[in-house]
């Protein structure tokens, strides 16, 4: 691991939401772990918009260790926007995510920094052991079995939100929404190496868990969402001319079988279902094509980088 320009060597991005009762405790930790390690870093807490006493305690860690910086947005706005501040913030050569609950354990880093050492470009976390909920296991297993499958990325838990990266890995990355659980997919779709170690895993100590039945419902649109805009977004006339042409080239088949029966006196076909179908397959296939040549004005002209959050306040 070479040193940057910066002179901060790691970097922990922490996004967290309400959590004022763990806070301490995973500084103490966190501390210890990256003592050892001997290098320069930085802790930096992103509070996506905590109601508790989430940014006071912060504000007293700086005081305390100037290495503590926290950035506090103005509401919430999610994970995946945490952590792009986080990102766009963090110094270091070397990039580490956990998340504030203390389930992940900072005793783990080293680990990942050896990983990286051996060529990867991006270490996930695995969690052995899961201290959830059944429902939770079972729905992160489907989860995580099809975005391996669909995505060809082979990992086993894309979820998992300790994890490490060099720098150049998530420079200029995009992620919004629920994009976040798809980072591995996103940078492997660059060309980096995608690699996993087998962490353990704690209990919740404080609060609640977030997850819901609603977002493993949006899970599969989400998955959706990522494999079209690492393979069609600079070419969506592709994928959506590719459809029409099917879809448009089935009806006119169809149409055409009818139109030789009718030729041949096989008549009358204008009461079968079948002409129907056919010129409804004609129809959805050119509006595919329509809205592919429609992406494609989009993306030649839509050029809007403009952030989507504000930052109410600092402590770097």
């Amino acid at each position: 691991m070479k040193n940057n320009n910066s002179g901060v060597d790691i970097s922990v991005v922490i996004p967290i939401l309400n959590e004022g009762e763990s806070i301490l405790q995973l500084y103490e930790q966190l501390k210890e772990s990256l003592d050892k390690i001997g290098k320069s870093y930085e802790v930096i807490f992103i509070d996506d918009g905590s109601t508790d006493n989430s940014f006071l305690v912060l504000e007293q860690l700086n005081k305390i260790n100037a290495k503590i910086k926290a950035i506090q947005l103005r509401k919430n706005y999610g994970k995946s926007t945490a952590l792009t501040v986080g990102f766009k913030e963090a110094k270091g050569a070397i990039v580490f995510t956990i998340d504030g609950d203390l389930q992940d354990d900072p005793k783990e880093l080293p680990r990942f920094l050896e990983k990286i050492n051996e060529g990867y470009d991006l270490v996930s976390g695995c969690k052995v052991n899961r201290k959830d909920s059944l429902s939770k296991v079972l729905s992160s297993k489907v989860f995580n079995f099809f975005t391996s499958l669909m995505s060809n990325v082979k990992i086993h838990d894309f979820n998992c939100g300790l994890k490490c990266y060099k720098k150049e890995a998530i420079e200029g990355i995009k992620i919004y929404g629920e994009l976040y659980r798809y980072i591995p997919v996103l940078v492997a779709n660059k060309g980096f190496k995608i690699g996993e170690i087998k962490v353990e895993h704690h209990p919740r100590k404080f609060g609640r868990s977030r997850f819901g039945i609603e977002r493993f419902s949006h899970g599969f649109f989400d998955l959706l969402t990522v494999l079209f805009i690492t393979k069609y977004t600079k070419k969506p006339l592709h994928f959506f001319g590719t459809c029409g042409f099917i879809i448009s080239g089935t009806g006119f088949l169809i149409c055409l079988h009818l139109s030789m029966l009718w030729l041949t006196g096989h008549r009358p076909i204008g009461n079968r279902p079948l002409l129907l179908l056919g010129v409804l397959l004609l129809i959805w296939g050119a509006q595919f094509i329509s809205i592919g040549l429609v992406g494609e004005l989009v993306t030649s002209s839509f050029h809007n980088d403009e952030d989507s959050y504000l930052i109410k306040k600092k402590i770097l």
